[in-house]
């Protein structure tokens, strides 16, 4: 046992604390609502009225009012909505692979000019922990598909339906086009609520007994400085896996270079206690089933996982002024990137939107004459032809949408609480 701890703090030297493991207030856990056997908590109500959080509500359920920042009472609508479309869909056994979660979550890393590191720092000042994220994200990717195949591809739409909408409405296309645009733009928070807050406390675990697991990572020998770089990469690499529900002892069997690595990396039952100073203010800032991100060491990289705790005591203490220092340098350097790319973002992604929108005819023919228009309406209509295939399409989703939502409601038993 000694020889385990000692390798282990020979390995330890440095724990960056923009990594730690937060908790924000205690917030109420009365149930809201209750949808067939899924709880709705009022907890999950004001954690749904994050800045974050509202990106993953960007579903067209038709709930919130177009432009306008939710109350309380829509948003618990609104999760009753969605936990009835994941009900369905789990009925339809729709499942989104891993590869397309983690291609979905690096674009996302791209588009706003976020490191890893920096997109968990944002994460964690928002109150959502990186595994919590990839679920949230997966149900978004989830519902989407859902919504594609039960709305989207059961809208019918011809040249015919677009063009009787052009003689309707041939006055103001583009007027009803922008209206549309700006409904489908999500309202933006006031401005106290933009940025999340870099928590004041955080829980600790003091006393007792961890058994911890290790994954050494070693570059070879004479490495030069990008040789170093390449393991710190792996090692995120290693620490993604571990963290999103890979096996930690497999993990450290398959890549750790240390003694331990045939065990799994276990280090044994260790007591707070005897733990030096540095490891003492490391583990008790985690909690069984965490995994400590890597960390550099001496000999190379090393990764904790925190695989049993007894007799831990509990308590919440202020973050360090510091720390909390550090960590709001960097998310304010992570917002200055992301803002920086905001509305370079936003016009790249309207045009993307406006050009999925040109929809062909069954026949394959994008324009031909019905009839319905004069020869000069269809000289005009050629000119705004794609806005009118938007909004048409758009209201149909729209009725369709809620035509579907209320027949779920229909088959399900809905009990709000408050």
């Amino acid at each position: 046992m000694k020889k385990r701890k000692a390798l282990l703090v020979a390995f330890l030297l440095v724990w960056v604390g923009g990594h730690s493991s937060v908790r924000g207030e205690v917030i109420s856990d009365r149930v809201a609502a209750v949808v067939n056997s899924d709880v709705i908590l009022e907890s999950d109500i004001k954690k749904a009225k994050q800045p974050l959080m509202r990106s993953f509500m960007s579903l067209p359920l038709g709930v919130i009012r177009p432009g306008t920042w939710p109350t309380d009472q829509e948003i618990l609508e609104e999760l009753v909505v969605i936990h009835l479309l994941e009900q369905d869909a789990n009925k339809k056994g729709m499942k989104i692979d891993d590869k397309i979660l983690d291609a979905s979550i690096d674009s996302i890393k791209k588009r706003n000019n976020l490191t890893q590191d920096q997109f968990v720092l944002h994460l964690v000042a928002s109150g959502v922990g990186y595994p919590e994220y990839r679920k949230l994200m997966k149900r978004q990717l989830t519902l989407n598909r859902l919504i594609a195949a039960e709305v989207a591809q059961k809208v019918p739409l011809s040249e015919e339906d677009a063009q009787e909408y052009f003689k309707k409405y041939k006055d103001n296309i583009d007027e009803r086009h922008k209206q549309l645009l700006e409904s489908l733009t999500p309202a933006r928070p006031q401005e106290q609520q933009q940025k999340p807050e870099i928590p004041k406390d955080m829980d600790i675990y003091v006393g007792g007994k961890v058994r911890l697991r290790q994954i050494t990572l070693k570059p070879p020998q004479g490495a030069k400085k990008q040789d170093l770089a390449k393991v710190m990469d792996q090692a995120r690499t290693i620490y993604q896996e571990a963290s999103t529900g890979g096996d930690f002892a497999q993990l450290a069997k398959k890549y750790s270079k240390d003694p331990m690595a045939s065990s799994g990396g276990d280090l044994g039952m260790l007591n707070y206690k005897d733990m030096v100073p540095d490891l003492q203010k490391l583990v008790q800032r985690f909690k069984e089933g965490d995994v400590v991100p890597p960390m550099p060491s001496r000999d190379g990289v090393i990764i904790l996982y925190l695989a049993e705790g007894k007799n831990r005591t509990k308590k919440t203490v202020p973050i360090p002024v510091a720390e909390r220092n550090r960590m709001e340098k960097q998310l304010k350097e992570a917002y200055e990137k992301r803002n920086a790319e905001q509305t370079k973002k936003a016009q790249s992604e309207a045009r993307a939107a406006e050009e999925e929108t040109e929809i062909e005819d069954p026949k394959g023919k994008t324009e031909k004459s019905t009839g319905i228009l004069t020869p000069a309406e269809e000289k005009e209509y050629k000119k705004v032809r794609r806005k009118v295939l938007e909004l048409v399409k758009t209201e149909r989703i729209q009725a369709r949408m809620k035509d579907w939502i209320e027949e779920l409601k229909k088959n399900s038993i809905i009990e709000v609480k408050l």
